[in-house]
């Protein structure tokens, strides 16, 4: 059996049976019940009616929002839990195919269809323990840092989840009727708790982004600025100067490059955006300026590409590792060679 994501309700499709409107809708289930579907059924949609039908659903009644807020915090926790087998380490093996990173992708998302998983997702979270997050309840006006080193998770006080990125900073501020977040450098994905009385609004590169409940990637780096909507639906403002407000739903992402005067708005493979919490780094058909950026966050040195590679594109994933074990790899994946000169990197076209 399939759920499939449409506007009018949930609806399930037994093999071989269709209504006239291509399905037979559910009988109405219990808050838990329905939180569960309205979680699966939202991973893989697009339709912004769709979220918006399950924000009616949320504030219709207090105990939609607490099963949905419940079932948030077992995917949370489940997705939390070490992989099936270890990465390996060295260049030749830490460069991925990317139809092999999909593939291991589907396989995982695919075993919460089953019955009977969120139970046993949840005596597994129960024998094991949880990971710890760090900051529980911090007061308003939270700064937040990561160096060079190291990813940071962060647990707020409203029940909202942030990661931050290496070399990232970010300022929190949890007030009685609104709820703040600045993202002054740096890139970090935000899961959010929803609350109709306490909309939540990221602030970054002189733009906002208003939140409904949902878990999305923010960039803001050199002038690069850049949304990835992994599960909800947000609003963006337009740059300074402008009116034209962008709400994307699942599966959408925003990105102006630095420089660049003009906003581009393009379908994504979310899992690929936000591959970088799980130490991976996701390219499909994309500039080398992009590779570069991400390589100046984890080395902590400028990156300059050369100009006669400028216009190469990359498809494939690589393992974050320290710098000399990323150089390896883009030389591995891509036709270059990373030379380093007086605290600088240079991407230029290998002999």
């Amino acid at each position: 059996m399939v759920l499939r994501c449409t506007a009018v309700g949930f609806v399930l499709r037994p093999a071989g049976a269709e209504d006239e409107r291509g399905g037979q809708v559910m009988a109405r289930v219990d808050p838990d019940e329905a939180a569960v579907e309205w979680f699966v059924r939202l991973q893989e949609c697009e339709d912004e009616q769709v979220w918006l039908d399950h924000l009616a659903w949320m504030e219709a009644d207090p105990a939609h929002a607490e099963a949905y807020a419940r079932v948030e915090r077992l995917w949370v926790a489940a997705d939390a839990l070490p992989a099936e087998a270890p990465v390996a380490s060295e260049a030749a093996a830490a460069v991925v195919s990317l139809d092999a990173h999909r593939a291991a992708k589907q396989s995982r998302v695919a075993r919460w269809w089953f019955p009977g998983v969120i139970a046993a997702a949840a005596s597994v979270a129960a024998v094991i323990g949880l990971p710890q997050f760090v900051h529980l309840g911090e007061p308003a006006g939270q700064t937040y840092r990561t160096d060079g080193a190291s990813m940071r998770v962060v647990a707020l006080a409203d029940g909202s989840r942030l990661t931050l990125n290496r070399n990232t900073e970010i300022v929190v501020k949890l007030g009685d009727s609104v709820r703040t977040a600045e993202l002054r450098s740096g890139e970090a994905v935000f899961d959010v708790h929803h609350e109709e009385k306490r909309p939540f609004t990221v602030s970054a590169a002189g733009r906002e982004v208003r939140v409904l409940g949902t878990e999305f990637d923010v960039l803001n780096q050199n002038g690069a600025f850049g949304v990835a909507v992994r599960r909800g639906l947000v609003s963006v403002s337009a740059p300074a100067g402008g009116t034209t407000v962008t709400r994307l739903p699942a599966g959408t992402a925003l990105h102006r490059a630095a420089g660049d005067t003009q906003d581009i708005v393009q379908t994504i493979a979310p899992d690929d955006a936000l591959a970088w919490v799980k130490g991976r780094l996701v390219y499909s058909d994309s500039p080398i300026e992009n590779v570069a950026r991400d390589l100046e966050r984890y080395t902590g040195t400028p990156v300059h590409v050369a100009p006669e590679i400028r216009s190469l594109h990359v498809s494939g994933v690589l393992t974050i590792g320290d710098p000399a074990a990323l150089d390896r790899q883009i030389e591995a994946l891509l036709p270059v060679r990373v030379e380093k000169v007086d605290g600088q990197r240079r991407l230029v076209r290998a002999p």
